[in-house]
Parts: C-alpha cells; structure tokens; sequence
C-alpha cells in the first residue's frame, strides 16, 4: 500500500481552511429588523443638541435666526441667463484667447521651420510621434492659418453677441 502525502496534506488543509472561512463571514443582525428607521429634521437637531447628543466643531454663527428672518441682498448678481453674465464673457473670452496664443503659436513656429528650410538649415529626419499638419509644408501653413481663423471668428462672435447683451467691451479683454 502506497501512501500519498501530497493528497493528505491537501485534504487536511482543506479541512481547517473550510471552517475558519466560514467563520469569517459576517453574520446579519440579530436585532429587531422589523423596526422603522428614524429620520432627524432640523426641528430634532435642536432637541439633541440640548441633550448634548450633537457635537459642533469650530465656532457657531453668532445669530443664525436673525440672519434667517432679514433677508439680505445675495452677494453676487443673479441672471436671468448666462448672456447677460459679463463673467460668462470674461472666462469664455479667455479661453478662446489662450486657444488663439496655441494656434499662433504653432503657426508661427511652422513659418519659421519653413524659413529655415529654405536656408538649408533642417532638423534631421521626421517626427514621426508628433501630429503633421499637411502634406506639404504650404497644406500645414494654409491649415493652421484656418485654424488661427477660426478660433478669431469664434472670437468675434463673442464679442458680438456681448454687444447684443450689452455687455462692456472691457470684459471680454479680460
């Protein structure tokens, strides 16, 4: 008769991972489940409080039902609608600023590597893991100057729509 440790060694390994695993398992609540669950409102905040049931952290508003029964003027404008928000104007503004500075940009440096090309002054091979803007260098100028006028027409949109709104020139300048 062969004895085979591998297959005792498993069983009895088995044998005591089972049970403990089973004990880890969380058991549900022995508690009366059948109970309804209490939901506070704010006329029950102030009944813990004075059982001391609620702790405050930091310091409490001084008179918060006086500033509640004297409404005050909020401490922004509200607008009807975001075409009457100057801010609005101001953080699309500039947003389409900073797009116009990236597409000159690029412009720009296409202009000047054109330049140098034409002197004989080139970088060596192609980067192949930057984006091309046209096949040929003319196609990549005349795409980014599209693209430079567009982010101006959108621009100009803008500025036109705050016209309408009557908006102050100023804001969209930033």
């Amino acid at each position: 008769m062969r004895i085979h440790p591998f297959a005792f060694s498993a069983l009895l390994a088995l044998a005591f991972a089972l049970p403990s695993r089973a004990a880890e398992e969380p058991r549900p609540a022995q508690a009366n489940q059948n109970q309804p669950k209490k939901v506070w409102t704010e006329d029950d905040m102030d009944q813990l409080r004075s059982r001391g049931l609620i702790s405050i952290v930091g310091q409490e508003p001084a008179e918060p039902a006086a500033q509640a029964a004297a409404p005050s003027e909020p401490a922004f404008p509200v607008y009807n609608s975001r075409l009457e928000d100057p801010s609005w104007y101001a953080e699309k503004a500039a947003d389409l600023q900073a797009e116009l500075d990236k597409r000159q940009a690029a412009l720009q440096a296409q202009k000047t590597a054109l330049a140098n090309a034409t002197k004989g002054v080139t970088q060596p091979g192609i980067a192949m893991d930057q984006p091309s803007a046209g096949v040929t260098p003319e196609a990549g100028l005349a795409i980014l100057a599209a693209q430079v006028q567009e982010v101006q027409n959108q621009l100009d949109e803008l500025s036109d729509l705050a016209r309408q709104n009557n908006i102050p020139p100023g804001i969209l300048r930033g």
